[in-house]
């Protein structure tokens, strides 16, 4: 070979082998369509070999900035922002990133209510149909865990269209669309949320192990891991810091103008811990950014009917709390909820509300009320008390009739409900039960809808004046029928041995004075036990319930034809007969998990009976992909070969209605037979409206009774 020709051929090699070489990599939000917070320093970074020169050059100005990949391959440097505008290219060496806006950055995150995508809200069809805003630009994160921080995430930045828009959360969504109509400047949304996430998972492992108070966060991961099944992942949305690890650390440092946030509902389990817990994830955000205390505006809890009374309230006040901390702001939504739904289905306002904060406080819009009255302090006048607010505005007002929801207490802390009249920019609450007032409290129930607003239409926070010690501890309730004494077998329990437990059977609940348990209750007949834990007199605000009736399947034969899982068992075949009932907690040992599977069991009653009802009961937590049966199917035999169907209960609860929901589909029919025969039919897959869409969907059953 010509000795120039292979020369030349070796230095074309060389140069081809040293460019892949030398690959710059970003991570997936720093691209083409993305926007860059104007105005301002934004970081820009990747990766490349070790020793790589990096040119950057930004059209705006034709700038030029030069940096080289450290010991770790990482490359990083800021460029200056112009004023609001583009479309612009970046070019990096040889790669160019293209229209890009300069504009307002915001992260917004949380929970499954700012998950919510917009096809599945009121309007929204209507609303899709008109989202075509291409200088907003959307950033949907993919769901993920870390063990440890990551570098990058996977997502990709899109003009918001009625296609992009429909999938994308509609909180952000509208709250974005307000920003750009209001201020006329390109916005970015980077949307980085979980459903059914808890707060602890979105926060620095460091900073919780710092803390004794967040111990419990780890004590029951460590339980979770302890009781998982071979092969199965005890990691979750609920594992300290895996989001932040995989949904918050890539993002920093990338330039933001600040962040909207709505979570809590997970953290009902721990109200009062929310209130110091909120604040550091804030600190913990902010410290990590380096950007100042960039504004972080989040949204209260809207009404729904936990299982545990005033858990939601708590959580309401922890966030109301947490606007101590600087450059905050709440929006609440007690006027927009849905007591039966964790999931209002009205974004629109939840998005209006939190954008009309930031074009106030961040923006300087003039003449805009972005508040609704927020409790300030209480003064005690003769026997009523006075009640003072912030953000009252032009005035006072009841949405309608007379004021509702106020409570007030003296010095034995009873709570009566109140009577409360707007005095100017006041409350009076009193009680002709209450001589001297110490406590008032304002919308402390978890379904409250109250009707306090200021005259622009905004509703009042939820609060109570008190720090009184709140006791949460649930008694649990075990039981069995025994065969041979022919006889219910009751035990109740209290992890914290220093607590009374009192119980009631005739349905009401059990006050200081109720029976006190020391040892095991057994009963011939079917009972309802209502249970609650006490210290001295002041009782647990929890009070556990069960029913234990009696039932013709009880020590009998039970053949199950379809598969359950192994995961939810309840203890086997007899879970389904065995006379104790699931709760409405999915994850309390006593619930028979169909995955996709229907159920289809038969039932040997060992000789001819006299039956009147028939009865099974299921659960539906939609937001674990729980949902109830399309139908119940209950057939009979003498001779367990073959059946009569003797009748079909179809499921009228929609399948889309969240929250932890029970249901017994009930057959009343005088029959005789042996064999029993039940069908319940499984949706098979989530529907589309659903997160999971397409996934295979859960039955839950427990305990049919034949009466």
């Amino acid at each position: 070979m010509n000795r120039n020709l292979f020369h030349m051929l070796f230095v074309v090699s060389f140069l081809f082998a040293t460019t892949v070489f030398a690959q710059i990599d970003f991570p997936s939000f720093i691209s083409s369509n993305m926007v860059l917070q104007q105005q301002t320093e934004a970081s820009i970074w990747g990766w490349a070999d070790k020793g790589t020169d990096v040119k950057i050059e930004c059209s705006w100005d034709n700038s030029e900035y030069t940096t080289v990949a450290n010991e770790d391959g990482k490359w990083q440097t800021k460029v200056k922002t112009p004023k609001a505008g583009g479309p612009y290219t970046i070019t990096i060496n040889e790669q160019t990133l293209e229209n890009i806006l300069i504009g307002e950055v915001w992260i917004c995150s949380g929970q499954s209510n700012m998950q919510w995508p917009l096809n599945n809200t009121d309007g929204g069809s209507e609303e899709i149909e008109l989202a075509s805003y291409p200088q907003i630009r959307l950033y949907y994160a993919a769901r993920q865990l870390g063990d440890i921080p990551q570098d990058d995430c996977y997502g990709y930045w899109v003009e918001c269209n009625p296609k992009t828009a429909s999938t994308f959360s509609a909180v952000a969504y509208y709250f974005g669309k307000k920003l750009h109509q209001d201020l006329n400047v390109p916005i970015g949304l980077i949307h980085t949320s979980w459903g059914g996430s808890s707060g602890e998972a979105w926060v620095k492992k460091e900073i919780l192990k710092a803390d004794h108070d967040y111990q419990i966060y780890f004590d029951r991961q460590k339980k979770n891991e302890q009781n998982a099944e071979p092969g199965i992942l005890a990691l979750n949305q609920h594992s300290p810091s895996r989001l932040y690890n995989a949904m918050i650390h890539p993002f920093i440092p990338f330039a933001i103008k600040g962040a909207i946030w709505y979570q809590g509902e997970t953290n009902t389990s721990e109200p009062i811990l929310y209130e110091k817990l909120f604040p550091t994830m804030i600190k913990n955000w902010r410290n990590d950014w380096q950007l100042g205390d960039f504004p972080f505006y989040f949204v209260q809890l809207a009404p729904y009917n936990y299982k545990i009374p005033i858990v939601g309230a708590l959580v309401r006040d922890s966030q109301r709390k947490s606007l101590s901390v600087l450059n905050t702001g709440m929006v609440v939504t007690l006027d927009i909820g849905n007591p039966d739904d964790i999931h209002p289905r009205n974004k629109l306002d939840v998005g209006e509300r939190l954008a009309r904060w930031t074009l106030v406080k961040d923006y300087g819009k003039e003449g805009v009320i972005y508040s609704g009255p927020l409790y300030k302090s209480m003064k005690v006048e003769n026997h009523k008390a006075r009640v003072y607010f912030d953000h009252v505005g032009s005035g006072l007002m009841a949405d309608s009739g007379d004021l509702t929801h106020f409570e007030i207490a003296g010095e034995d802390k009873i709570l009566y409900p109140a009577k409360a009249v707007i005095d100017g920019e006041t409350v009076l609450v009193e009680s002709d039960k209450v001589n001297y007032p110490v406590a008032v409290r304002y919308a402390f129930g978890n379904t409250d809808e109250p009707n306090l607003f200021n005259e622009a239409g905004l509703p009042a926070s939820s609060f109570r004046t008190d720090n009184w010690n709140i006791l949460f501890e649930p008694v649990k309730i075990s039981g069995l029928f025994d065969v041979e004494k022919n006889e219910f077998v009751i035990n109740l329990y209290c992890e914290k041995k220093s607590l009374d437990i009192r119980y009631t059977i005739d349905g009401s609940d059990p006050t200081s004075d109720s029976p006190l348990y020391n040892q095991s209750l057994n009963f011939k007949e079917s009972v309802q036990i209502k249970a609650r834990a006490f210290l001295g007199k002041n009782p647990s605000i929890t009070i556990s319930e069960n029913n234990f009736r009696r039932s013709l399947t009880q020590g009998k034969k039970i053949t199950i034809k379809s598969n359950y899982s192994s995961k939810y068992n309840a203890g086997g075949d007899l879970a389904l007969i065995n006379s104790i009932k699931g709760s409405r907690d999915l994850m309390d040992g006593n619930w028979q998990g169909y995955e996709k599977n229907d159920l289809d069991v038969i039932i040997d009653l060992g000789k001819i009976e006299n039956i009147n009802k028939i009865s099974s009961g299921f659960l539906q937590t939609v937001e674990a992909w729980v949902f109830f049966p399309r139908k119940v199917e209950y057939a009979i035999s003498e001779d367990g070969n073959d059946f009569v169907n003797i009748g079909v209960i179809e499921n009228d609860i929609p399948e889309n209605q969240s929250g932890e929901l029970l249901k017994e589909f009930v057959l009343e029919k005088e029959i005789k037979t042996r064999y029993i025969r039940v069908f319940a039919e499984n949706v098979g897959v989530c529907p589309d409206w659903h997160p999971g869409a397409g996934g295979e969907a859960w039955i839950f059953a427990d305990e049919i009774i034949v009466e």
